[in-house]
């Protein structure tokens, strides 16, 4: 008679063999891009709270009189880019009395490894956008001003440079300094126009549209937007020197 124990003993440890692989592949097909994803997500949380760090650092260089500031922070799964404003696509146009008035910001900039996520620094406010979509959002607003009594309008203008294109990844310092400051005040009777001009590779003027006309009530759209019958306009530029990351 023959002993079927053997067989039986191969066959049942090929089909919990077969049940594991299944499982691994089930977990690697299903789970791993998940937990890509959610760690993906956890790193861009984490670079926008540290870039409304860095906005803050910039504040007090600005408007609190420090010289020196620098922020030690983690960047993970992107790279921070740093653009000088003499390299950057985006302007700012203010016109008065027909006297355009142009201005380059500069910007820092994360950019996601494992995702769309782009994250920007631009002219004082935080915004993020997919690199794949046309819109943008506004994480934290520029400190821009208009007292409706006195018709005043206050822009501040956070110019960035830096001596040399920078990048990195990892554990990064960004250190800067406050390199000058100018202020200039006007008392045109009549309509001020901000003219927003996009960088074509980072499209962030849905942002900048929903701020001029949400937060400042401006009237207009695609770029150009209008400030009504104001009596006084104060412009205050601040350059900001990115000694290194």
């Amino acid at each position: 008679m023959i002993n079927e124990k053997a067989v039986s003993e191969a066959i049942g440890f090929i089909l919990i063999l077969g049940i594991v692989l299944t499982g691994i592949g089930l977990v690697t097909l299903y789970g791993y891009p998940v937990l890509v994803k959610e760690q993906s997500n956890a790193d861009v949380r984490n670079m926008e709270r540290a870039m409304i760090v860095i906005q803050n650092d910039m504040k007090s260089l600005c408007f609190k009189n420090v010289p020196y500031k620098e922020t030690t922070l983690q960047v993970s799964g992107g790279t921070l880019e740093v653009i000088d404003s003499s390299d950057s696509d985006s302007t700012f146009t203010i016109t008065r009395d027909g006297i355009d008035i142009p201005f380059s910001p500069g910007t820092l900039v994360y950019r996601s490894d494992r995702g769309t996520e782009v994250i920007t620094l631009e002219n004082g406010a935080v915004m993020t956008r997919q690199a794949d979509a046309t819109g943008s959002a506004m994480l934290a607003e520029p400190r821009w001003f208009y007292d409706g009594p006195t018709k005043t309008f206050v822009v501040y203008l956070m110019n960035i440079t830096a001596d040399e294109r920078m990048a990195k990844s990892g554990m990064a310092t960004v250190r800067m300094s406050l390199a000058s400051t100018n202020s200039q005040q006007y008392d045109p009777v009549g309509d001020i126009t901000v003219q927003y001009d996009k960088d074509v590779h980072n499209d962030l003027s849905v942002a900048w549209e929903n701020y001029l006309t949400g937060s400042l009530k401006m009237s207009g759209s695609d770029g150009t937007y209008t400030l009504p019958e104001v009596t006084k306009l104060v412009i205050k530029e601040y350059k900001i020197r990115i000694l290194g990351i």
